[in-house]
């Protein structure tokens, strides 16, 4: 196997993980609410566990509050209750056609503690990218045999370059997580 083709390997990786921790990110919420944060809500609907975003139309009002639309009014009553026994701990305010959910303020001890579960979810990345890397190494160490010194030296070096370039970066969304949500 040739070191471009494992280059490769490692890059798409790489961006799959850049990808997941972009993803958990966008569940954190900071001064602004975003929709990404209805991602955890199941409801039971026409014989399944569905999507919030499947059954209803959603839209930000303003930084603190989310109104949800069902397609079905049926539902209304199901999409609460499922609201309510989510892990968002809001309490979902239901009025004739649609849900309105109001969150709080976010104080200085909330964002720290979102800061800290950014910082949780940066480790386990940071580890999913060294575990990457690792897979990739045990494929070059199994040809070893067949390449001189010097080509696994380099192979080392230009691994240890891409490593740092993909590790600079998660670092570089972690800052700019962090910058969002101590900002008032």
């Amino acid at each position: 196997m040739e070191w471009k083709q494992l280059q490769e390997e490692f890059e798409l990786n790489s961006e799959v993980i850049i990808e997941w921790l972009e993803n958990e990110y966008s569940r954190i919420r900071s001064g602004r609410v975003s929709l990404n944060v209805l991602d955890v809500v199941k409801v039971p609907a026409y014989g399944e566990m569905m999507n919030l975003n499947q059954l209803s139309n959603m839209q930000i009002v303003d930084a603190r509050q989310i109104l949800i639309k069902p397609y079905d009014r049926s539902q209304l009553h199901d999409i609460a209750k499922a609201i309510t026994a989510s892990p968002l701990n809001i309490s979902p305010q239901v009025n004739a056609d649609n849900i309105r959910l109001i969150f709080p303020s976010q104080t200085e001890e909330n964002r720290k503690q979102s800061v800290k579960k950014a910082k949780e979810i940066l480790e386990l990345s940071k580890q999913k990218l060294r575990d990457v890397r690792k897979d990739v190494q045990d494929i070059y160490k199994k040809i070893k045999d067949t390449v001189s010194e010097d080509l696994i030296r380099h192979f080392e070096d230009e691994l240890n370059k891409i490593t740092k370039t993909y590790n600079n970066k998660l670092e570089d969304i972690f800052n700019r997580k962090e910058k969002e949500l101590m900002t008032i």
